[in-house]
């Protein structure tokens, strides 16, 4: 059994929220970079595959899809668009149990118009060749290393092998959770390993980082022993990381936090790396559209565990459902609200020290603390509402929102 064994016993809904934004930006990807290769071609290799299904649920004959088969449904469908594109996944898996299922079960479900391949051995050793197969097509890389087993030269090595025009993007599944607790276990001034860890354990986190200037962060950032300290530094350490990348490849960065409930610390930050300014924007698109589902995930877990709690009541199933979802709405469209309001006071907050906006490059800025909550469809209406107030100028309907400029409103006379 290996280490990550337990991982792909059942997916839980952390698993949710992080498919769900890597199945629809793969799909959006694909869709924007295409249009330029060769014959439409574009790739996405999966550097930590996994076994291709997680274990099954009590009475299911199928457990669900892992990372490479959402990758090739996308490539299924986008083959059959008017505008196709040929999206080709090479899958790397180090486990050969592993390797062996993932080509069984796309042996059996992989469409035959779709390329792929699966790669038997460790992404270090495999990569260069992979890229080999790339050439200068656009290509997407997953990285979803168990723990802290990636090494930060290899993910700066994929970036900067790449030149400047040809279109590459990293999405890392950085694991905040084994950052918080090896750093937990820090002692002393030097940061030397504390009880229940090891050299060999610090040195596997300074390969990961990029160094032990990580062990300094992490000190500094944490105040104490309360709860969600060490959490905190945790995330002080992967800004640094970020940081560290950029200074090193040149690659801008956008995290999106990924939770098992809303009121839970992040385990990741499921990290995008780009250079187009158009990527944070469609990314942060996937995140909203992906934590709306999450969000419905968990409430039919919360349905599930009170109707476990009260089957003796006189409330059945059916009404559970419907007082559920009705509540369900309502929270929603709360939430809406409040990211419509936040947005409006964004947008104000930077038209204060700009004439204009520009939505691709500020979409940060704009989104705030909103960002992979709301998407297009809350700015619309944020921009509706600040135009109807004579604060902005009126967007432009038949021009796609990442294009346009937001645009201060002319001073009446």
């Amino acid at each position: 059994m290996t280490a990550n064994d337990s991982f792909f016993q059942q997916k839980q809904a952390a698993a949710v929220l992080k498919h769900g934004i890597l199945s629809r930006y793969v799909h959006v990807f694909a869709s924007m970079t295409g249009v330029g290769s060769r014959e439409g071609r574009v790739w996405f290799v999966d550097g930590y595959a996994g076994p291709g299904r997680y274990e099954p649920e009590d009475g299911a004959a199928f457990g669900a899809p892992g990372s490479p088969l959402l990758a090739i449904k996308t490539a299924a469908d986008l083959s059959v668009k008017s505008s196709a594109r040929d999206l080709r996944c090479i899958f790397i898996e180090v486990d050969e149990t592993y390797a062996d299922n993932l080509r069984a079960v796309l042996e059996a479900e992989a469409p035959h118009a779709v390329h792929y391949q699966v790669i038997q051995g460790e992404v270090e050793t495999h990569l260069r060749s992979a890229l080999a197969l790339v050439a200068s097509d656009p290509l997407l890389v997953f990285l979803d290393p168990f723990g802290t087993s990636l090494p930060f030269e290899l993910l700066c090595e994929i970036l900067r092998s790449r030149a400047s025009g040809e279109i590459t993007e990293v999405l890392l599944n950085f694991n905040l959770l084994a950052v918080s607790r090896i750093g937990g276990l820090l002692e002393g001034e030097d940061g030397r390993c504390g009880r229940g860890t090891s050299d060999a354990t610090l040195a596997r986190v300074d390969q990961f980082l990029g160094g032990a200037w990580w062990r300094d962060v992490f000190r500094a950032a944490r105040e104490g022993d309360a709860p969600g300290e060490a959490s905190r530094a945790a995330a002080a350490v992967a800004d640094e990381f970020r940081k560290r990348v950029l200074a090193s490849t040149g690659y801008l960065s956008m995290p999106v936090p990924i939770r098992r409930r809303p009121n839970h610390r992040p385990l990741f930050l499921l990290t995008l790396f780009y250079r187009h300014e158009a990527a944070p924007y469609q990314f942060a698109e996937a995140a909203s559209g992906a934590n709306e589902d999450w969000r419905r995930f968990n409430r039919a877990l919360d349905l599930e565990e009170d109707v476990e709690r009260n089957l003796d009541t006189l409330f059945d199933r059916a009404l559970c459902t419907e007082l559920s979802e009705r509540e369900a709405t309502e929270a929603e469209a709360a939430l809406e609200a409040q990211w419509i309001e936040i947005i409006e006071s964004n947008i104000r907050e930077l038209l204060t020290e700009h004439d204009e906006v520009p939505v691709a490059s500020e979409v940060l800025n704009i989104f705030g603390r909103t960002l992979a909550l709301a998407r297009e469809k809350h700015l619309r209406k944020a921009w509706d509402n600040l135009t109807a107030a004579g604060l902005v100028e009126p967007r432009q309907p038949s021009i796609r929102m990442r294009n346009l400029s937001i645009r201060r409103a002319p001073a009446t006379p």
